[in-house]
């Protein structure tokens, strides 16, 4: 009966996250095309394509950090080029309607190097660390600098992710005292804590290069919306946030959709909001399935099949 209910609850995160994704392309459908995509195509379509390659050099700076991270945590004996090809390869797995179904392909693909089941786990730990404290430092940089508008939506997503990056500040300290074995690579020199650094510095310009989509799309569906790059980062990453707090839904799959076309809509409408919010989606997968084709290629090139006839004894 315990594994009926854990399915139950994969199958109700995955419907819900779906039918929030249905909700959000009917409003952005419901009036027909916005007005602005469906007198200029071309400009729509290039316009989408940059996003597509801003959330490319996303995921290539999110991989950067995860082979910075996995080299200070675990110190694998590969090389820099086949991990980077890993984390670009899995990156689709994250659509898959499996709870952790991309922290397993991850780690069935590093697992032939010598990398344990905890090792993997204690790497993606800091990898969510890191996550949300760039995420914490982009809000409190955003509140510092007024460049929010504190509306009652944003006001609550910037609170909710000042709350968690909080929590996973103390859920770092319990860490520390509790597992000091394993932790005590991450702060074990001054490097590996400048290590750390960088990698919440990948972080955070993906969060802002993200932003950096969603600002052109914004202008496009609402160019009389005014456009503030640090405001629509905090977005992003108010966005993300709730995404990965909610359980079931791959890649954010829904939530993510809806809470921005809840922080967008008082500063470009309903439908313009939900509009840009779906070409933030779209953008993401296909710059997802470009990361997982150049994976794809960096693995086979790292490590070459033999050639026919060719003792490999």
């Amino acid at each position: 009966m315990t594994d009926l209910h854990h399915r139950l609850l994969d199958r109700l995160g995955l419907l819900l996250g779906a039918a929030a994704l249905l909700a959000v392309l009917w409003l952005a459908l419901r009036g027909g095309l916005p007005p602005a995509l469906a007198a200029t195509p071309g400009t729509a379509l290039a316009e989408l394509a940059e996003a597509t390659a801003l959330l490319a050099v996303a995921a290539v700076l999110a991989g950067g950090a995860f082979v910075v991270l996995l080299r200070l945590t675990v110190r694998p004996t590969m090389r820099r080029s086949c991990l980077f090809g890993i984390f670009l390869l899995t990156q689709l797995d994250r659509y898959r309607p499996v709870a952790g179904a991309h922290y397993a392909a991850r780690h069935a693909a590093l697992a032939p190097f010598g990398v344990t089941r905890g090792e993997s786990a204690t790497a993606a730990m800091a990898e969510a660390l890191c996550l949300l404290t760039a995420v914490g430092l982009l809000v409190a940089v955003a509140a510092i600098a007024g460049r929010i508008d504190w509306s009652l939506g944003l006001r609550v997503a910037s609170e909710f992710a000042l709350l968690t990056t909080g929590l996973a500040g103390a859920a770092l300290l319990v860490m520390v005292v509790l597992q000091r074995s394993v932790v005590a690579r991450l702060f074990a020199s001054r490097r590996a804590v400048v290590r750390m650094l960088v990698a919440v510095g990948h972080y955070a310009a993906m969060l802002v290069l993200t932003g950096a989509a969603l600002e052109g799309l914004t202008a496009l569906v609402a160019p009389a919306a005014p456009q503030d790059l640090l405001a629509m980062s905090t977005m992003v990453a108010a966005a993300w946030l709730a995404g990965l707090v909610m359980p079931g839904t791959p890649a954010g799959l829904g939530v993510r959709d809806v809470v921005l076309t809840a922080l967008l809509a008082p500063t470009t409408g309903l439908d313009a909001a939900a509009a840009a919010a779906i070409g933030l989606r779209l953008a993401g997968l296909l710059a997802d399935a470009l990361a997982a084709g150049a994976g794809l290629v960096m693995v086979a090139l790292a490590h070459p099949k033999p050639s026919v006839g060719v003792d490999v004894r």
